[in-house]
């Protein structure tokens, strides 16, 4: 009995289901999804998370991905070359960095390893904050945030709407001015 119980009770839940709650047309799960966070933005060309980057309404590059394949991405996004420089006194050893306006990308051995944003027009993060225009008072209503006692100023971490972790700074009257993901190159 209680067998026959367990089978039948998924049968059941499908079939008591109302017609109002199920959708008109079936999802399509290659759709992009859209963030009213985001669009409020009109001049997105990136998105940044905390695992990589993406074109807006694209599928993000993950860290770890060849630089070709992030360069592409961003270049087509911003319709030209960003500029390319070297520090080869990083912690996590030589990096290479490509800047894209307000976006600075970086690359370990040749691989996607970070991403450094700062105030700026046509980037903002998967949770729709952007340098220069959100303050750490609103973050900490709608995120976790950790103030986090570095020798850098104004240093923060907040947890994403899927779980990730995104560095940031702070100026003193609280404005976010700078964000920060992946492998960087600051000296603490």
């Amino acid at each position: 009995m209680r067998r026959v119980f367990l089978i039948a009770l998924p049968l059941w839940l499908v079939a008591c289901g109302s017609p109002e709650s199920a959708p008109d047309d079936p999802v399509d799960a290659t759709a992009p999804t859209t963030n009213p966070l985001i669009e409020r933005f009109d001049d997105v060309k990136i998105v940044v998370n905390a695992n990589g980057l993406g074109a807006y309404q694209q599928e993000p590059v993950a860290f770890g991905a060849p630089r070709s394949q992030v360069d592409t991405v961003a270049e087509r996004a911003f319709g030209s070359m960003g500029e390319q420089t070297a520090n080869e006194e990083c912690g996590a050893g030589p990096m290479e960095f490509t800047q894209y306006g307000p976006l600075q990308v970086g690359y370990l051995d040749g691989k996607f390893a970070g991403w450094f944003l700062r105030e700026g027009y046509g980037v903002v993060t998967s949770d729709g904050i952007r340098p220069g225009v959100a303050t750490l008072d609103t973050l900490k209503g709608e995120r976790q945030v950790q103030e986090l006692d570095t020798t850098l100023e104004g240093e923060f971490q907040y947890t994403t709407a899927d779980y990730g972790t995104i560095t940031g700074f702070a100026d003193d009257a609280g404005n976010i001015t700078a964000l920060q993901a992946g492998v960087s190159c600051f000296f603490r």
